[in-house]
């Protein structure tokens, strides 16, 4: 019965193409992240130790002072947008929350919708409301010519009794509320814990291995198929009167093979006579 080649068949195009896709995506999500860190990393200390990535920072919501805007454990997206920007929009009538380092301790007096009361500096990132700008244009830009008043929107009656503010300059702030979500803020407290952080180093490096297995199995499959097609051939051509083309590399193997097929001949030959003589 006549063997038949066995052809390897061509992966699917559009397979192929997806797998390029995918790869640059991740690849260029990756370099974007590895980019934006080392800048971020870069200015640290302007950002009183908060990584900002071209601007972009994501905080976890600690405290109620924002509901029901802002859940606890929800994640906020900022952007740090200018001061001037800031303060032109908050003309124009827009809401604006501002992202800050409270340290600023220096007093401003403010009777804005009943705030009364500045709090003290509790050193820790906050978000709230802005309620109204103080603008000294004789002072040097990044040394206090905005004063941002600002105050969670939390109704309730702990957070309403107090009427407090916080207060801050444009060396402080960190920037404007994006966008919040309470998905990403679950999903970045899961992996700033020790088993989402094992999860997230785990799934990849198994995944890897799994499909380092894979590819061994598949070239190991490729290898004995690729020498059985020549073995094919090879019969195929002295079947059918054809002079076989052989490399350097199969000949010596094919040699090698023939000498061991007579050697073995020679053995049992052997063995035979011996058998006879015994008798």
């Amino acid at each position: 019965m006549e063997k038949n080649k066995k052809v390897k068949k061509p992966k699917n195009k559009i397979l192929v193409i997806s797998e390029w896709i995918i790869t640059i995506l991740f690849g260029a999500i990756f370099l974007l992240i590895a980019i934006g860190t080392v800048e971020g990393m870069s200015k640290k200390k302007q950002n009183h130790g908060e990584i900002l990535r071209f601007g972009l920072g994501t905080f976890v919501v600690q405290t109620d002072s924002m509901e029901p805007e802002y859940k606890v454990g929800s994640a906020i997206i900022t952007y740090k947008d200018s001061s001037d920007n800031i303060y032109k929009n908050f003309n124009k009538g827009k809401t604006i929350d501002l992202t800050f380092k409270d340290i600023y301790s220096s007093h401003v007096d403010s009777n804005y919708e009943g705030l009364t009361d500045q709090t003290n500096p509790t050193g820790y990132v906050m978000t709230h409301r802005l309620r109204t700008i103080k603008y000294n244009p004789d002072v040097k830009l990044g040394e206090g010519r905005y004063i941002f008043v600002v105050s969670g929107i939390n109704i309730s009656e702990h957070q309403a009794q107090k009427g407090q503010y916080q207060a801050f300059t444009e060396k402080e702030l960190l920037g404007v509320v994006q966008s919040n979500s309470q998905f990403l803020g679950g999903f970045l407290n899961f992996i700033s814990s020790i088993w989402g952080l094992l999860i997230l180093l785990l799934v990849p490096g198994g995944y890897m291995v799994v499909v380092s297995t894979l590819d061994i199995f598949k070239a190991m499959k490729e290898k004995e198929d690729e020498q059985e097609n020549k073995m094919v051939v090879a019969e195929q051509s002295v079947s059918s009167g054809q002079q076989v083309q052989l490399s350097e590399e199969d000949k010596a193997r094919l040699k090698r093979e023939l000498l061991q097929d007579m050697l073995n001949k020679k053995m049992k030959a052997k063995e035979a006579e011996d058998k006879k003589e015994n008798k």
